[in-house]
């Protein structure tokens, strides 16, 4: 079993982080960060935590994608503000094809949403300090992985669990 933490769009919110890092130090196998932290490449917290460049960043040292292997998934981390996510996750689909990946996770839209389309989960994890769309909650998620399936469990910045936007998706 492999739990790999995703949070997004934290707008400079330094303490949320480190938070989550010392919450979650020993529990999970991965910290992905997808964008718009608004804090420079040299931070410590990116020993921790792997992070990609979104559209509020200008640290040009940060990278545009982040993948990695869990277990036999590929994964695909990225903003989403180059594949246009806010209308859909078409652009993220063509990519996430291109580079055989199975999980592929983004921010931008400040909303956390997770969906499986033609056998590849796309997970927001929303937004740790400015969510947007009908529930407005601060939100980071955690994902679960063992052979065949995803649990996608969502957690307002209390360590609440948001059960209405958790799920558990069958993933090949």
């Amino acid at each position: 079993m492999i739990k790999i933490l995703a949070v997004s769009d934290s707008h400079g919110e330094k303490d949320i982080l480190n938070e989550l890092a010392l919450r979650y130090a020993h529990q999970v196998d991965h910290f992905v960060h997808c964008g718009d932290s608004e804090l420079s490449s040299s931070d410590l917290i990116w020993g921790i935590m792997t992070t990609v460049m979104g559209n509020c960043d200008y640290d040009y040292q940060l990278n545009d994608e982040y993948r990695f292997q869990a277990g036999d998934k590929n994964v695909l981390v990225v903003h989403g503000h180059r594949h246009s996510v806010r209308g859909s996750v078409a652009g993220l689909k063509r990519e996430a094809q291109q580079t055989n990946a199975s999980l592929v996770f983004y921010g931008h839209t400040h909303i956390a949403k997770a969906e499986l389309e033609d056998g590849i989960l796309f997970i927001n994890p929303g937004s740790i300090s400015q969510p947007r769309g009908t529930l407005m909650e601060k939100t980071y998620c955690i994902v679960t992985l063992d052979d065949q399936t995803a649990k996608v469990t969502y957690y307002n910045d209390r360590h609440q669990e948001m059960a209405d936007l958790s799920n558990q998706f069958q993933i090949l």
